[in-house]
């Protein structure tokens, strides 16, 4: 009698396990079929809600300390896919994956940046870590390029892995019939230059004083953070920051540097217009010339130029852009993320 075949084992360890990748894994077991479990490190999202939103228990580790699958009552899966190959405890857990003739695929969400670090971090991943996987799993068109740097074939390059979930950032009114109100969502450090949005603000606000600036955040910077028409207010539940998305006119993100950037998805699928700096790595997956604007990072005067270029945006562009912004959210989110791991499953187990 001919017998079934077994079910794919999967295994998720996830460094700083988020509420949004507990929202994208949570759709896998409804969607494919295989047994899927997750190993997580700690967030700012707590252990509960992690759960609650995932629908299953974590198993939960510290990443940076050595670790076998019998350490964590866990056998090694079929596939096991981690975040990253900078924490020795994913990578022995991955290494054992390799001796029992598993796969592994390795989540990594940075972007190409043409500097001397990625130059050594291709040669560092060519002898170290190429290795150690058999496919990458990449937010959008960025990191696809990296890893092509890196050495990688198009054939073990997927993309969709980052993805904010349209039931919790459903669409808000038209844009014309917002507030005039920018937003800002992020860590108040100095790489995200929230201080350059205030002081570019601050210009800008002299000659338009009926805009204001909204700041979710917490970090060094914040006590620097202050003017006329700006409000900081500490990081909030992803329903909240949705409402305050579906109330602004433009999402702003100045960063000098930025992997990806989950905001700008959630933005987009809130449907507000886009202005981010061109270090945002995931404005070659979410911003067009129809969405919003693209300036240089560091520069304050380009800032400002874009900030008034923003609120003299006439209403059917605005109307535009608020179409736009929703049209290309929809290539990312819980069914993108299903999709590609489909489509790992069904090629990276079967070679």
């Amino acid at each position: 009698m001919a017998h079934s075949a077994r079910t794919t084992r999967v295994v998720f360890a996830w460094h700083g396990l988020p509420y949004y990748a507990a929202r994208l894994i949570a759709h896998l077991p409804k969607s494919v079929d295989c047994e899927v479990r997750v190993i997580g490190s700690e967030s700012s999202t707590s252990r509960s809600d992690v759960e609650a939103n995932l629908g299953q228990g974590v198993t939960w580790v510290d990443p940076n300390r050595p670790t076998r699958w019998g350490d964590i009552r866990l056998d090694a899966p079929d596939l096991f896919i981690h975040t990253g190959w900078s924490h020795s405890g994913f990578n022995s857990l991955a290494r054992a994956v390799k001796r029992a003739n598993g796969r592994v695929v390795s989540m990594i969400d940075n972007n190409k940046k043409e500097n001397l670090r990625q130059l050594c971090g291709a040669l560092a991943f060519r002898v170290f870590h190429r290795k150690r996987i058999d496919a990458a799993w990449v937010p959008g068109a960025s990191g696809h390029e990296l890893m092509r740097f890196f050495g990688l074939p198009e054939t073990g390059i997927y993309q969709g892995v980052y993805g904010a979930d349209p039931g919790v950032f459903p669409p808000g009114p038209r844009l014309a019939s917002r507030p005039k109100q920018f937003v800002f969502v992020g860590q108040l450090i100095p790489r995200k230059a929230p201080d350059l949005l205030v002081r570019a603000f601050e210009r800008f606000r002299s000659r338009s004083p009926d805009w204001r600036l909204v700041m979710i955040g917490d970090g060094p910077l914040r006590c620097s953070l202050s003017g006329e028409s700006i409000e900081v207010v500490p990081f909030l539940p992803p329903d909240i920051i949705a409402e305050r998305l579906r109330q602004s006119r433009f999402l702003v993100l100045p960063s000098h540097e930025e992997h990806w950037g989950l905001i700008v998805h959630e933005a987009a699928l809130s449907g507000c217009g886009l202005i981010l700096s061109d270090m945002v790595g995931s404005g070659p997956d979410l911003l067009t010339d129809r969405n919003g604007f693209l300036f240089r990072s560091a520069d304050e005067a380009a800032l400002y130029r874009t900030l008034c270029d923003a609120a003299n945006t006439p209403e059917h562009m605005l109307d535009q852009m608020y179409e736009e912004s929703i049209k290309v959210a929809r290539r990312f989110g819980p069914e993108h993320f299903v999709r590609s791991f489909r489509q790992i499953a069904e090629s990276v187990t079967h070679k």
